[in-house]
């Protein structure tokens, strides 16, 4: 699935930056803060299966380059860090990683709408702390999931403004996703 992740990926942004070669480009960086709501399943830390089903703060940094209308978009984010307790246990998952994904855009005016797909390399830092006082269990896990996400803003001449919702995992034991607003900053040609 991993490799399988990587080479759509890779595919994608090849045609996309084929595709838009000979129009303007428009390169831009941008930040987003909001809220993840994570449904993650934590399998056999500290010898049991628990699952989180919390909110947290949520960042992310991004960066893209295309035409008006099809693009490539990347970047890095944290879905942040979540806790809760279990059989005399403090648990924690700090869920973070990279992404890639090809981007459509619609416009009218200075009004946009988007639509993205792509992959998430993400990261679990799981970490089980016992209440009695006893040695902690830590465990990292490296996973590559499907990334889609929709947004809509308005663009101030070269800022930028948007609301974006993304979903990083919707396996049968995994919910990801992430409800943020932010600003990106454009260079290059926007006509």
């Amino acid at each position: 699935m991993k490799k399988l992740s990587l080479l759509i990926a890779f595919v994608f942004g090849i045609i996309i930056i084929n595709s838009t070669a000979s129009q303007a480009q428009d390169f831009y960086v941008g930040g987003n803060l909001g809220n993840s709501f994570i449904n993650h399943k934590v399998t056999d830390i500290s010898g049991n299966d628990f699952s989180f089903d919390k909110n947290a703060f949520a960042w992310k940094l991004y960066g893209g380059i295309g035409s008006r209308h099809l693009g490539v978009e990347g970047g890095y984010r944290s879905l942040g860090k979540v806790t809760d307790y279990a059989a005399n246990h403090s648990l924690e998952s700090t869920i973070s990683g990279w992404d890639v994904a090809a981007k459509g855009t619609l416009r009218a005016g200075p009004i946009f709408a988007f639509g993205k797909a792509g992959a998430f390399f993400a990261r679990y830092e799981n970490e089980a702390i016992p209440s009695t006082g006893g040695v902690p269990v830590s465990e990292i896990e490296n996973n590559t999931k499907f990334l889609w996400g929709v947004g809509a803003g308005v663009e101030l001449g070269k800022l930028e403004l948007r609301l974006e919702w993304e979903n990083m995992d919707m396996s049968s034991d995994n919910n990801l996703s992430m409800l943020t607003v932010g600003a990106a900053f454009h260079f290059g040609d926007q006509d």
